[in-house]
This record gives structure tokens, C-alpha cells and sequence, in this order.
């Protein structure tokens, strides 16, 4: 269904197919690799003679395209063209990333190999369509490549990486040292790091020990994965976090803490040179290493401001003001823009009243005692240098506070991403938001970013990117386009064989919880017994059957409605959280989970599908079909 993404497209039901004898001409080997995957199995007499690449598109191919679709062609380097004729497919971009674009659009509409002729010309409605990630754990870089490549199917153009204490600092190893120590006490056990940082007498920053797997990656090891991102047109942009949530900087150097009396400082004191003596060597090694456009600086969740001797006296949007432009400077030296997360420059209040970000703030425990007042900064965003990058993830606030921003032609993008949430997102994107970023705060791993929705929203928010008119009404729609696209390319070499279809559903049900700051996923809790599937001849396979994973409970949402607190639709995440693995059928007002298994035994007649469950499971799963194919 991703031929639904093309934004004007003119194709005849005629068509051709590509094949081993097709020629595969231009481009890269990458290209080449991509186009591969297209190929049909199969001899046929109409195959294309080459499938071409072009890093152009000339004059007469835009003429081409004013004639067939009107004057809609602009100079967009991630726009690409594909015109197939009697003899070739021609795939036309300016850049290397508009060429990747078209070819896994070829690889999304080729059905067995098979090419309809015409011409197709895609351009992106945001020009900042990113994903924000960790650095992975040492064992997940295969794995960290692959999600490059599907992040590429689905025509993201930007990828930001939290860097922290996760990366090789030879000037000072110690930041690793202390890092590596801090995660592996805060991931002690699921929880411990929820638990630590709700566990004082003030507002702390959530911790980040999923990155990097707790550990940190050589700069070697970083270079080659930003290299791998570049080669595919992906705009690569580090997040090295200042003022706020540097703890990684803060385990070994606990002298320059704002709060000198927290055992985890996450803060450091603004007031002290020393803690940009050692931020700037930081942002130095980072540079080298990414070599990047622009640094994303954090400054989010700002709660410790004024509390040591040397700041308490001090104004608190001027001490954010100040911290900003001093590390936007310094970068400016170097020829990198500044970006940052926004909430710290907005006097934001809630549909109830509540406030948040930079409003004043007073912080009360769970049994409403007083705990800390917060002073306001939101006056700092007319004090700051107006080309700092502003990533806005308070859009799920009252949406007017867009307008903080652009009213000052600030560059700004959605940040915390999730498309099906989002009021007014055609209206919103035609006052001069730049786009949106997905945001992964877990582990690097494909079982995290498929529970965590961040599969899911890929899939949808692609088709808000690259297409006009989406309003809130066709939710369900494009989440069962989303559901099967995902289903297809997770399974696609088991579809391609001999498999078994299973599509089933449970009674046990539990609430929706996110993987995240040190929660993890519990397969003992999730595991709800095996399926047992036996053939003629006695031959079995087995099949774990894993709560939020490859099963859910029959009662689902496929509906959206308003936040009473926020400005932002709410949606059935469990739901989502079992997308990609299995495709959520609806059938009336149940919900039921398709799943597909390698069949070992094609030749062999299936006799009994037999779940077994685990010892004191309360609940039941009931398969509504079984089928086996060829």
C-alpha cells in the first residue's frame, strides 16, 4: 500500500517486469543492492532492457512533469522522479537521497518483479522529517543498520543521536568510566531509575541509562555509523545534552553540580567556568567525530535553576539565556547550527491549569507537600540568538504556542512525534513548521522500538509527511494501512515461502506501559504459554505466545479522542504495541492478531494446533483461523 504515498502519479495498468537479465545502470553499488530486491524470480518475456539511475533531472523531465501533473515541480533535494516506458525504468533525483527514495519506491510497488508504465514525481510536504534515537549497545549495530534502512524505506530524512556518556572521550575517559558505573547501578533492576528519580526532595531529569546499552562505543565505532547514515542521505545530527540531564557529565566531576547535596546530579552550575571547559572539550570530540551541520544541545527539563551560592541570586531566564548563548557561540565558531528542545521557552499552561516548561512552577510530592519552586525562564526566548533550532515538543500543549516561535521566524519542528495526536496538522504545517522527529527514549533494540510505537508512527507519520489533506478522521484508515505495510516488512522472507497464518486474540489484558528511563521489558511477564502445532508424521513446531508482542486482548480501540489535560488526541497504544509483528484485523468490535510462521513441513498435512499455557494463567487465546500456504 506504500504506492499510496505517491504524491502525483500517472500510471497505466501496462506494464513490465524487472528481472536478472534487467540492466541496472548509474547509481551505487547501495542503488544497486536496493533495486536487487525487485527482481522477479521468474522469466519473462516483457522485462524492462535496464532500470537506470540519474542524479538529475533536467529540463525536459520537469516539462514532463508540468505536462502530466500541472506546475508542481520545485528544486527539493529529496524530491525524486520515476518515468518507465517500453524499455526502462529511469529513477531522477538531484541528490543521492532522492535517488535511495525512488528506489524503495520501486521495491514498494513492484509486485513480483512487476513495473506499471508511466511516471511518478514524489516531494515531501516538511523538509525535516526526522527520528530520534540512542546510540546502540555494542551487540545491536547490525541492528542499528537496519533500522538506517527502514528508516530510508519510509523516506525520513534526518536522524538524531543522544550521544551522552555513550561515546568514546579520549580527553577525559573518566565520563565514560563514571557513566558506565552510574548505568549499571541504575539498571539494577526495571524501575530503579524511575525510582531514584522520583526519589528526592526536588524535580529531577529522567536518566537515560538505555543509552548506548549502559556502556559507550569507540569513536571509531561511532564514525563508521554515521558514515553509514550519510551514505544513504541521511542528515546525521548528535544530541550532546547541556545544563540539564548531564549526568553523564557529572558521575566523575561532581564539583561543578548546581545542587551540591544531590547524590545523581544531572545539572551543572552555569556559574562556573569549569563546567564549560569541560562541556566545550565535549562538543569538540563530538564535532570531530560527526562532523555536523548542526548539534542538538538538550536544555530540556530544566527544574535545578538558582539553587547554588553562586546562582541563587540570579535571574533564572537570564542564567538560561546567558548558558544558551554561550554554547550557541562557541558552536557558531565552528560553523554548526545550535538546536535545542523548546519547553524551557514557553509559558505553558494546561487545559485544567497546570503548568509546565518554563512557566513558574511549584512541585508537590505525590501527598501534595511542598517540595520546590521552579522560577520561570520562558521570558528567555527573546533573549536568546533566533537561530537556535527549537525542536517543539509541547505542541501537545494548547497548539497556539506554535506561535512562540514563528511569530519570531524561529526554525521549528515537532519534536516527541506521534502522528495520530496531533489537531491540526495540515494547518499547522502551512504556517511554517519545518516538520516533526519521532523519539525513541529506550533501548536501540527492535523488540523496544516496536512496544514503544515507534514502528508504528514511522509507517503513519510517513504518509503526513509525503501527502496533503490528512485530517484526524482517517486515523483508522491509514493505521490499517500502516499495520499492513508494517506486517509485510518485518515478514517479507517469511510471506515469500511456505508459511503458516495464525490469527488469533487473548482474554488477558493489562494496562499499556511505556519502555522507557530504565523500565524494561519483563519477558516472564509478558509470556502467556506456546503454541504446539504437530503434522502427520508427529513432526512439531513451537511457538511462544508473548503478551504486547505477538498477541493482544480482543477489546481495541481504533478510534481517537481529545485529552481532557492536554491538546492532543489520545489513542489505544496497545493497540500499536503489537504492530509489525502481527496485523490487528478488525472483525465488528473485536480486534484479532495475525501472525505468520516459517513452515518447515510444506509437504506435510497440519493436524492439530494446541496452545499450552503457562502455569496459573487466568485467561484463555482463541484462534479464529489457521492456514497454510504454499
Amino acid at each position: 500500500m506504500m504506492e499510496q504515498l505517491n504524491r502525483y502519479e500517472r500510471l497505466e495498468q501496462e506494464g513490465a517486469f524487472v528481472t536478472s537479465d534487467t540492466l541496472i545502470v548509474g547509481g551505487n553499488e547501495l542503488l544497486h543492492q536496493i533495486t536487487m530486491k525487485v527482481l522477479s524470480r521468474e522469466k519473462h518475456g516483457n522485462a524492462y532492457a535496464a532500470v537506470r539511475f540519474i542524479n538529475r533531472v533536467d529540463e525536459q523531465l520537469q516539462s514532463r512533469i508540468r505536462i502530466a501533473f500541472g506546475d508542481v515541480y520545485k528544486d527539493d533535494e529529496d524530491g525524486y522522479v520515476i518515468e518507465t516506458d517500453e524499455d526502462e525504468v529511469r529513477v531522477c533525483a538531484a541528490s543521492i537521497r532522492g535517488l535511495v527514495y525512488g528506489a524503495y519506491n520501486l521495491q514498494q510497488l513492484g509486485e513480483k518483479g512487476f513495473l506499471r508504465k508511466g511516471i511518478i514525481y514524489n516531494v515531501p510536504l516538511c523538509s525535516f522529517r526526522g527520528l530520534k534515537v540512542y546510540l546502540p549497545a555494542d551487540e545491536d549495530i547490525a541492528f542499528f543498520k537496519s533500522f538506517i534502512d527502514m528508516a530510508c524505506y519510509y523516506r525520513y530524512n534526518t536522524i538524531v543521536i543522544e550521544v551522552g556518556g555513550a561515546m568514546e572521550y579520549r580527553r577525559h575517559p573518566e565520563i565514560n568510566e563514571g557513566w558506565a558505573a552510574y548505568c549499571q547501578e541504575m539498571r539494577e533492576y526495571s524501575g530503579k531509575a524511575t525510582e531514584v528519580q522520583h526519589g528526592s526532595k526536588w524535580e529531577k531529569n529522567s536518566i537515560h541509562c538505555e543509552n548506548g546499552g549502559g556502556g559507550w562505543l569507540s569513536q571509531a565505532t561511532v564514525r563508521s555509523l554515521v558514515v553509514y547514515c550519510k551514505e544513504r542521505g541521511l542528515t546525521v545530527i548528535p544530541e550532546v545534552p547541556c545544563l540539564s540531564h548531564c549526568d553523564y557529565l557529572l558521575t566523575r566531576h561532581p564539583e561543578l553540580a548546581e545542587r551540591k547535596d544531590d547524590a545523581y546530579p544531572d545539572t551543572f552550575c552555569p556559574s562556573n567556568p569549569a563546567s564549560y571547559a569541560l562541556l566545550f572539550d565535549v562538543l569538540d570530540e563530538v564535532a570531530e567525530v560527526f562532523e555536523p551541520g548542526t548539534i542538538h544541545i538538550g536544555h530540556d527539563e530544566f527544574y535545578s535553576v538558582g539553587v547554588c551560592d553562586e546562582c541563587k541570586d540570579r535571574d533564572a531566564a537570564e542564567i538560561y539565556a546567558e548558558d544558551l548563548k554561550k554554547i550557541h557561540d562557541y558552536l557558531a565558531q565552528k560553523g554548526i547550527h545550535a538546536m535545542i528542545w523548546g519547553d524551557k521557552l514557553i509559558n505553558c499552561i494546561s487545559k485544567r491549569g497546570n503548568t509546565y516548561g518554563g512557566s513558574t512552577r511549584v512541585i508537590r510530592d505525590k501527598e501534595g507537600n511542598f517540595m520546590q519552586f521552579v522560577p520561570p525562564t520562558y521570558k528567555a526566548i527573546d533573549r536568546i540568538p533566533q537561530d537556535i533550532r527549537v525542536m517543539h515538543w509541547y505542541w501537545s500543549m494548547p497548539r497556539e504556542y506554535d506561535e512562540d516561535y514563528l511569530s519570531r521566524d524561529m526554525y521549528m519542528v515537532y519534536g516527541n512525534f506521534e502522528g495520530p495526536g496531533i489537531p491540526e496538522w495540515s494547518r499547522r504545517l502551512s504556517k511554517g513548521v519545518q516538520g516533526a522527529s519521532i523519539s525513541n527514549w529506550s533501548a536501540l533494540r527492535e523488540d523496544y522500538l516496536q512496544r514503544n510505537g515507534i514502528f508504528f508512527n514511522m509507517a503513519y507519520c510517513c504518509r503526513m509527511f509525503w501527502q496533503e489533506g490528512y485530517e484526524k478522521s482517517m486515523y483508522a484508515a491509514l493505521a490499517e494501512q500502516a499495520f499492513a505495510d508494517l506486517f509485510r516488512y518485518k515478514n517479507r522472507d517469511v510471506l515469500s515461502g511456505a508459511h503458516i497464518e495464525i490469527t488469533y486474540a487473548t482474554t488477558f489484558k493489562r494496562d499499556y506501559a511505556w519502555f522507557f528511563d530504565g523500565t524494561f521489558i519483563e519477558p516472564d511477564k509478558d509470556y502467556l504459554g506456546d503454541y504446539k502445532i504437530t503434522f502427520e508424521d508427529g513432526s512439531v513446531i513451537t511457538h511462544p505466545v508473548k503478551y504486547g508482542e505477538n498477541i493482544s486482548h480482543f477489546d481495541r480501540s481504533w478510534t481517537t479522542r481529545m485529552s481532557d489535560e492536554f491538546d492532543v488526541y489520545e489513542f489505544d497504544r496497545s493497540l500499536i504495541e503489537v504492530s509489525y509483528t502481527t496485523l490487528p484485523v478488525r472483525e465488528g468490535s473485536q480486534t484479532y492478531y495475525q501472525i505468520v510462521l516459517g513452515n518447515p513441513f510444506p509437504e506435510k498435512k497440519l493436524v492439530s494446533l494446541e496452545f499450552m499455557p503457562k502455569k496459573d494463567l487466568d485467561a484463555c487465546v482463541i484462534v479464529q483461523k489457521v492456514m497454510m500456504r504454499d
